[in-house]
């Protein structure tokens, strides 16, 4: 291991009960073509033999360090334990689940070196477990959104900035002494604790580069994720939106930013809505409602009219009316997908058969080829016979 002042990156991984996919995932942040990184794993209270997986790793590579949290402080807390303990340039935070490209901490440093940026982004793709699928996921970065630069600041960013990126951290290479001079910390609740921390940063960052390379595997659908269960923390999302709201008027950006903060909360907490169930839908469902109607939005603050459509339906349906309307949509979208399906069907089956035809005339013409060149080798045989 180099020394602690050579230390380029520290990646920070909390595990929790992660013993059936953790090796996996330490294997790729292991094999990094990168040389002077530590890796500070922080055993949030794991129930299984996560701890003793770990901690066999770091007696074989000494660059793996295990901090054994004695209370459950959750992904946010623990990621803050491993960023005081962090001694690198730059830190990136990975999920105990993710894998990574071998070059990707090498690309992601080299960039940042190379400009001396606040933060460096990587494209990303989803992985499925269960269904062994990999799918992009253009969304986590809307280049449509951003600057031709080769890095620029949240500044250069005039409209919706708050849906230029997702706000999770495992893409992100943040330089750690930006994150201690502001002193920002993850949030220590129980989900949604990485939304404050990273856009906090990234509001505040003067270098923001995008590294137009997919470099990691986020695993998606895994059932026992804290992701999967949001039902049992579902005031969260409000929570960090709240703290949101005050660092942004505690900065005095809130007059710049005030509609792109509407226009997010809108969007952010309807894809909660959609996606939770169970008897936390209907608390969460009247919170969401007063603090989206607290926003006191008007019809020429949305950006597109699906936002105000979801801001409509959110403010004015109760949370039956709702789940009626959500079931609605489900349908037809279900129903423009299957008439799409059918279409490429019908598609696919007749450039089948253009094809078909297509190969028989292929052999058509090649059998009138084949007769010409036996002409041709007749003609020239008789000619050199004479």
């Amino acid at each position: 291991m180099s020394e602690k002042e050579s230390i380029a990156v520290s990646v920070i991984i909390p595990v929790h009960n992660a013993a059936g996919y953790i090796s996996d995932t330490l294997s790729t942040v292991l094999s990094q073509t990168l040389n002077d990184i530590e890796i500070i794993i922080v055993n949030d209270c794991s129930d299984d033999n996560t701890l003793e997986i770990v901690s066999a790793l770091a007696e074989t590579d000494s660059r793996i360090r295990v901090i054994n949290n004695t209370t459950n402080l959750g992904g946010g807390g623990s990621r803050n334990i491993g960023l005081d303990a962090a001694t690198g340039e730059y830190v990136i935070f990975l999920d105990d689940d993710d894998y990574v490209d071998n070059m990707m901490l090498e690309r992601m440093y080299a960039r940042a070196s190379d400009i001396q940026a606040d933060v460096v982004i990587c494209r990303s793709q989803s992985f499925d477990p269960a269904l062994q699928v990999y799918a992009p996921m253009p969304w986590s970065v809307r280049q449509e959104l951003l600057p031709d630069l080769k890095f620029f600041s949240s500044q250069d960013i005039p409209s919706d900035f708050f849906r230029t990126f997702v706000w999770w951290p495992w893409d992100k290479l943040l330089r750690r002494q930006f994150i201690t001079s502001h002193q920002l910390r993850f949030q220590e609740i129980r989900t949604t604790n990485d939304l404050f921390f990273v856009c906090a940063f990234m509001l505040m960052a003067n270098r923001i580069s995008v590294l137009n390379e997919t470099l990691i595997s986020h695993t998606i659908n895994r059932s026992e994720s804290l992701s999967a269960t949001r039902a049992e923390s579902h005031r969260c999302a409000v929570e960090a939106l709240v703290a949101l709201k005050a660092f942004i008027c505690q900065q005095g950006m809130m007059e710049h930013r005030l509609r792109d903060y509407k226009n997010y909360v809108v969007v952010f907490l309807e894809w909660h809505l959609n996606t939770i169930s169970g008897p936390a839908f209907h608390p969460f469902y009247q919170q969401v409602k007063e603090f989206v109607v607290a926003l006191d939005a008007k019809s020429d603050d949305f950006y597109d009219e699906f936002i105000a459509a979801a801001h409509h339906r959110i403010t004015t349906l109760s949370a039956e009316e709702y789940l009626f309307s959500l079931k609605d949509r489900v349908l037809k979208e279900l129903e423009f997908f299957q008439a799409r399906s059918s279409a490429l069907q019908q598609e696919v089956e007749t450039l089948t058969h253009s094809l078909a035809g297509q190969k028989d005339e292929n052999a058509i013409l090649h059998n009138q080829l084949h007769e010409i060149e036996e002409r041709v080798t007749a003609l020239l045989n008789k000619s050199n016979f004479c």
